[in-house]
């Protein structure tokens, strides 16, 4: 069995890794790249080794969006057929029963944006311009995605204009998690990946069914299937080992909770004001 053209895919301490390889469109999503993160997503989707998953370019761009050659050269009942594939990897993506992440560096128009919107966390490098294009090719924007992020007025103002945002404005506005230096969009994504993996893809598949799900309810049916969840959680030897390693680092003073407390300016001021007393 021959693997995928123009992806590459790792696992790496529980992270799966979908690399887009079609430098010749700039990863534009035609019709091999669909179908090849779509066959990548559904082998790990119950794959035990893998507990997260990793969507990433290169350092220059991470997608160019729409094939824009193969809606041109197609139509009718072909036309539809490429739609759907489109509808198929957004749904797969969408609705992933585990945690993904996008990295995303360079221009990131249309679709591609869409693509990192459509994943849980997105990490970007201060190179990325985003932007909702298709407006400027007589096309409908994905505004649902947009709008999960930003909210309705800013998503609303990217649909109609289709105009770009900087990495910058997309972390102001909540479209972006974290901006990483230039150069280094990969290896902070993965290390937020292998940071979420090392919980397991027991765990990690429960979490992103909670995440799914719970953004739906109202506060009173979140609150009761939430303690179901947490209920169902207590049942399991997964609780019985880390409850008993988690106590034991505490005893040790090296608690889990706080192992990965990274300094913030907030948090540096008060341990020199202490130290200072």
């Amino acid at each position: 069995m021959t693997g995928p053209q123009y992806l590459i895919t790792t696992v790496e301490d529980g992270v799966g890794i979908i690399q887009l390889n079609h430098p010749e469109k700039r990863n534009a999503l035609g019709w091999e790249l669909h179908n090849e993160i779509i066959a990548a997503l559904e082998g790990w989707a119950y794959d035990d080794e893998v507990a997260a998953v990793l969507l990433v370019g290169n350092e220059d761009y991470f997608c160019a969006g729409w094939a824009l050659d193969v809606l041109q050269s197609t139509s009718g009942d072909e036309r539809i057929r490429f739609n759907d594939l489109a509808h198929k990897l957004m749904t797969t993506l969408y609705d992933y029963r585990k945690p993904t992440i996008a990295a995303v560096a360079g221009v990131a128009p249309g679709y591609g944006m869409d693509l990192a919107n459509m994943c849980d966390i997105t990490i970007a490098s201060e190179n990325t311009v985003f932007g909702s294009t298709q407006v400027k090719y007589a096309m409908n924007g994905f505004y649902h995605a947009i709008a999960h992020r930003v909210g309705a007025q800013r998503a609303r103002r990217m649909l109609f204009t289709g105009d770009p945002i900087t990495a910058t404005e997309a972390l102001r506005v909540g479209l972006v998690d974290e901006i990483v230096p230039t150069g280094a969009v990969r290896a902070n994504a993965l290390r937020l990946a292998k940071e979420i993996a090392e919980a397991g893809s027991e765990l990690t598949t429960v979490l992103k069914e909670v995440a799914l799900r719970a953004d739906n309810m109202d506060h009173i049916a979140a609150t009761a299937y939430e303690l179901r969840v947490t209920s169902d959680l207590l049942q399991r030897d997964l609780f019985t080992r880390r409850i008993a390693e988690g106590l034991d680092r505490l005893r040790a003073g090296t608690s889990k909770a706080t192992e990965r407390l990274r300094p913030t300016p907030a948090t540096e001021a008060i341990s020199t004001n202490e130290v200072s007393r």
